[in-house]
């Protein structure tokens, strides 16, 4: 078959995928929305069920007031129908502290609720306060969870081995963020790559700079014909289904078991599409 070093390619023989996360379901995700849709951003927001019509304002640590008010569970549906809906625990507990029973129930019954008012399936969960341990992880994927975000930044493009522990590449405020976008951008396509961006919509009100995002978005979608912008758990779906991939003994045939299609780059010069249900027979390898 010659030499190969069968790569993922994400839909549209892109190498980079991009997206977006973030928390409690705040009234600034509106303007969060407006700022995405513009460039066709995708993002995952993790909903806190039990909160959802709350109506708060803070104070910052430098006195500053920061409304926090969450939105009417009759509203959720249409604000997010062009974004994906994910979990954050019923009411922002500290799942690690507060015994498994109760951990499972503010997992399970945010979950059941926010489905019924999407009718979609929530896939996504990220972590209240960026608190998990093993116990934890393992309720997430016993309730059905398909990746969980932590608060952790990596600073990197890697996809993650495990999605329930899924690191970010970095936050809004990170000061390197632009120096990673322009350092993601110029990733050959040979690596495959995700830029994965997480923080709360409130924190733009009470930093007065929604022109980080803006100013990020706008530079990114320069490289739009490059870069696949996704929810969380497209991604993830799309990544299993190319990690499900099944080979014959030498190579020649791959089968693709998934509901989705893949792409996969074989040498620097060829690519496959394996279709879902489907097998191909590998062409041969330029080298």
């Amino acid at each position: 078959m010659g030499k190969r070093f069968d790569t993922l390619l994400f839909p549209g023989h892109k190498a980079k995928a991009f997206t977006l996360s973030y928390d409690d379901g705040v009234v600034q995700d509106k303007r969060l929305i407006e700022i995405f849709d513009r460039y066709n951003a995708k993002c995952t927001f993790n909903l806190n069920y039990g909160v959802l019509g709350h109506k708060q304002i803070i104070k910052g640590p430098d006195q500053k007031e920061v409304d926090i008010s969450k939105f009417d569970k009759e509203e959720v549906k249409e604000i997010y129908k062009n974004h994906e809906v994910g979990g954050h625990g019923l009411y922002h507990s500290s799942l690690i502290s507060i015994g498994t029973p109760y951990a499972m129930h503010e997992i399970i019954e945010d979950k059941v609720n926010l489905e019924k008012l999407i009718d979609k399936q929530v896939k996504m969960f990220a972590y209240p306060f960026g608190h998990y341990n093993e116990k934890v992880v393992s309720l997430l994927k016993d309730a059905g969870y398909k990746g969980a975000r932590t608060v952790e930044s990596t600073h990197s493009f890697d996809i993650p081995k495990d999605f329930l522990i899924l690191n970010p590449t970095c936050h809004h405020n990170d000061p390197e963020l632009m120096k990673l976008a322009k350092d993601f951008v110029e990733k050959p396509i040979f690596i495959p790559s995700l830029f994965y961006l997480w923080g709360h919509g409130y924190e733009f009100d009470h930093d007065g700079n929604y022109d980080v995002i803006e100013n990020l978005l706008k530079f990114l979608h320069e490289y739009k014909d490059t870069i696949w912008f996704a929810t969380n758990s497209e991604i993830i779906e799309y990544v299993n289904a190319y990690r499900n991939l099944e080979y014959s003994g030498d190579g020649s045939m791959i089968y693709n078991p998934s509901a989705i299609d893949v792409e996969i780059l074989t040498s620097f010069k060829t690519s496959e599409i394996i279709k879902a249900g489907e097998t191909i027979k590998v062409k041969e390898t330029e080298l």
